[in-house]
């Protein structure tokens, strides 16, 4: 009996002390999502395990197992900001971009000529300025951790005249598979590796000449891809069907473009213990669409482009050296012709690109582009309502052209771990671990870039001109010097001195202000990334 009393004893004991320790919400409790840990008892608390006494029969208990600490529902969060519940079924995270530019000439030249009030529209000298380059509203996230989507309205002037609030990018990823994915909507077209980085993290303040002039100048197209990655991140493909036409246009012809993007990365598998190798490759990328000029239906313009022309082509710093809207001399009534060049015909671009990193801390990138697009040149006259004052396309005229940049980069504090993989525009993602503190970092760049193309084949009938003004050759050259100052991933100061060299055969080109002398140009940048 007496042996018997001694055991309750013991064992009333033991359910006493086990009462005493602190209970925890269980695993599916919403509070605490994240799995069971043996390792984390409760601050405070006695980290040793609990003993029975020495001359007890019992087993020693087990540690305390303590969930993880919950993810807040709201925060910030190694660059992210987020919103979740506790499944993380529906994550979001909001964004946006500001950015506000400041340009400045310091060779404007000399005052203008006589009768020229300075610094009017008619002055030809290019004029220091302050603009919001960039102001976005942007909705990021993911759906039952399989549909990703985009949402982002711009709110800063866009190419159209006198439009705002317009939808910058607007897509949905569906991403079951790491080697096939598909992505549908409107965003930064599969061409080239500068149009495929975000403007929040390009080295420079604008993309090169070869991709934002020559190639892309509309950056964004309407459309579907398939992309993912081979096994170990050792390539990467993106194959899509585009309008063709440029961002927030339905297509114009109803013939789509073929637009395709991709590379291989022969070192990634080394990038568990070198992660600065899987940003080491080689690629290219292809553009082909059968175009039709639907510029004869949109209504005419007799003071500047209209909305299917060819984009034209500016320096950095926004001084135009290529209009595809241009004055054309008179028709035989004697009314002012303004003509137009609108791609007519076969449209076929190629790129390739390379993309060094010498370390984490420095690296070098490379790309090549080519164009030859066939072109209609039509006409506006003045008055502009004839039936007749507007030709349904002159065909023949083609460009044909090579654009390239180098740049070497290098941080002088810091290094680019905590941006995002350029080229790539990454989805971001939850992550339970460790929170990366902010840090600021410097970043300085120089860059070479260089465009030459032909225009041949301009007609000038109808004109009363003998050699239509764009036909013949452009050269520019630019020089580049930047630093970037990152406060995180979400503040940047950045400042670039662009020097340009404009030459050619070309009628337009001639009549440029800068024609065969430098063009300097100090760009300055504030920009909020959140």
């Amino acid at each position: 009996m007496k042996t018997v009393l001694v055991v309750l004893l013991l064992s009333c004991t033991v359910v006493a002390a086990q009462e005493q320790v602190p209970t925890h919400p269980t695993a599916g409790d919403p509070r605490a999502p994240g799995p069971l840990s043996p390792d984390l008892p409760p601050s405070g608390a006695d980290r040793r395990p609990v003993t029975a006494p020495a001359n007890s029969q019992m087993a020693p208990l087990e540690p305390t197992r303590v969930p993880e600490p919950a993810l807040p529902w709201a925060g910030y969060q190694n660059g992210t900001f987020y919103l979740h519940d506790s499944h993380d079924w529906f994550v979001i995270y909001p964004k946006g971009r500001l950015q506000i530019d400041g340009f400045l000439f310091p060779n404007r030249g000399a005052s203008p000529a006589t009768g020229v009030t300075p610094n009017s529209t008619a002055d030809a000298r290019p004029k220091d300025t302050l603009f919001v380059r960039r102001a976005r509203v942007e909705l990021v996230g993911t759906l039952i951790g399989h549909f990703d989507f985009t949402i982002a309205a711009e709110y800063a002037s866009t190419p159209q005249t006198g439009a705002t609030g317009t939808v910058a990018d607007a897509h949905v990823t569906v991403d079951y598979l790491s080697w096939l994915k598909l992505q549908v909507g409107q965003f930064d077209a599969p061409f080239t590796l500068e149009n495929r980085t975000s403007d929040k993290y390009l080295d420079f303040m604008e993309r090169s000449l070869a991709v934002r002039a020559f190639s892309v100048p509309y950056n964004k197209d309407q459309g579907g891809m398939l992309w993912g990655w081979l096994p170990k991140q050792l390539a990467y493909y993106s194959l899509g069907v585009f309008d063709g036409d440029g961002g927030s246009f339905k297509s114009q012809d109803s013939r789509p473009a073929i637009i395709g993007r991709g590379f291989i990365a022969p070192l990634a598998f080394m990038g568990p213990r070198y992660p600065w190798l899987q940003q080491l490759w080689v690629g290219g990328s292809l553009w082909w669409k059968n175009e039709v000029n639907a510029g004869g239906p949109v209504a005419p313009s007799i003071t500047g482009a209209a909305q299917n022309d060819l984009v034209s082509m500016t320096t950095q710093g926004a001084q135009t050296f290529f209009s595809s809207s241009y004055a054309d001399g008179t028709n035989a009534a004697g009314n002012a012709v303004r003509s137009h060049l609108a791609p007519w015909g076969r449209t076929l671009k190629w790129a390739i690109e390379a993309n060094v990193p010498f370390w984490r801390r420095m690296g070098a990138r490379f790309e090549l582009v080519h164009d030859d697009i066939e072109l209609a040149r039509y006409d506006d006259s003045n008055p502009a309502n004839a039936a007749l004052a507007r030709a349904a396309g002159i065909r023949g005229a083609r460009l044909r052209g090579t654009a390239w940049y180098v740049e070497l980069y290098g941080w002088l504090v810091g290094d680019s771990t905590f941006l995002e993989t350029p080229g790539l525009e990454p989805m971001p993602r939850l992550k339970r671990g460790p929170v990366a503190r902010p840090r600021w970092a410097l970043m300085a760049a120089l860059k070479y870039e260089h465009l030459g193309m032909t225009l041949a084949g301009v007609s000038s009938a109808g004109t009363g001109v003998s050699v239509d003004p764009t036909q013949g050759h452009y050269s520019v050259h630019t020089f580049e010097a930047g630093l970037n100052a990152w406060g995180t991933k979400h503040a940047r100061i950045s400042a670039n001195y662009v020097v340009n060299y404009i030459d050619g055969t070309s009628a337009q080109v001639q009549s440029n202000y800068f024609y065969r002398r430098a063009e300097h140009e100090v760009l300055l940048r504030l920009a909020i990334n959140p």
